[in-house]
């Protein structure tokens, strides 16, 4: 029943109990009697709530997971792009380098309107793609770091799955994707911005993470 305490429950009393039985630091626990079962076969206690998984607008489920950090290494590693003498950091949208600096990785600008609510409009130096243009012409198997970005979970775990002209990293990209898969999340893409995601999937995101 709605209000009927079940988050409670376990937010105040079983999570800081646990919490407090391997040691670790937490919140005050509530009032209980006693906690019975084989408590002591429980490795580690995580609490997943449903806060968003990021403050900024650059967060986003692939780089929550840590399987962004793959891809990266894997396209820092291309032919084209040791040539070129491109780094990991180059294939970032946080750091300069390799995103386009107008929008500064963002893939829009941001127009502050004094009384009204601001407006975003596409870059226009990257089109939305949020790199230099350098950087889109390095391709892994037909498809550059913004495509990648632009690929929903399952079709992502597919893409990295497919055993033709598959390298060291994408078994590895593969893996740390499926968990999305898993919670029910094939559907998101890699890219979106964790501000665009409900309080349900921000919650199966970090349960993602912590699989």
């Amino acid at each position: 029943v709605s209000g009927g305490g079940k988050t409670s429950l376990v937010k105040k009393v079983l999570y800081p109990a646990l919490k407090k039985i391997h040691g670790g630091f937490g919140d005050q626990s509530g009032a209980f009697d006693k906690l019975s079962g084989d408590y002591n076969k429980i490795t580690a206690v995580e609490f997943v709530d449903q806060n968003p998984i990021g403050k900024s607008s650059r967060s986003n489920p692939v780089t929550y997971v840590k399987a962004y950090d793959e891809v990266r290494a894997l396209y820092s590693d291309l032919p084209m792009s040791r040539g070129r003498k491109y780094k990991p950091s180059h294939f970032s949208f946080n750091v300069e380098g390799g995103r386009c600096e107008v929008c500064e990785g963002e893939g829009e600008v941001r127009i502050e309107m004094q009384f009204m609510a601001d407006i975003h409009l596409v870059c226009e130096t990257c089109h939305g793609k949020r790199f230099r243009a350098e950087i889109l012409d390095v391709e892994y198997k037909g498809k550059n770091i913004a495509d990648i970005l632009d690929l929903t979970v399952e079709e992502a775990i597919e893409f990295f799955s497919n055993p033709i002209k598959a390298s060291g990293h994408d078994n590895k990209i593969a893996a740390k994707l499926k968990p999305l898969a898993d919670v029910g999340l094939g559907y998101i893409k890699l890219g979106q911005s964790s501000s665009t995601l409900s309080g349900g999937e921000a919650q199966r995101v970090k349960l993602a993470s912590f699989l």
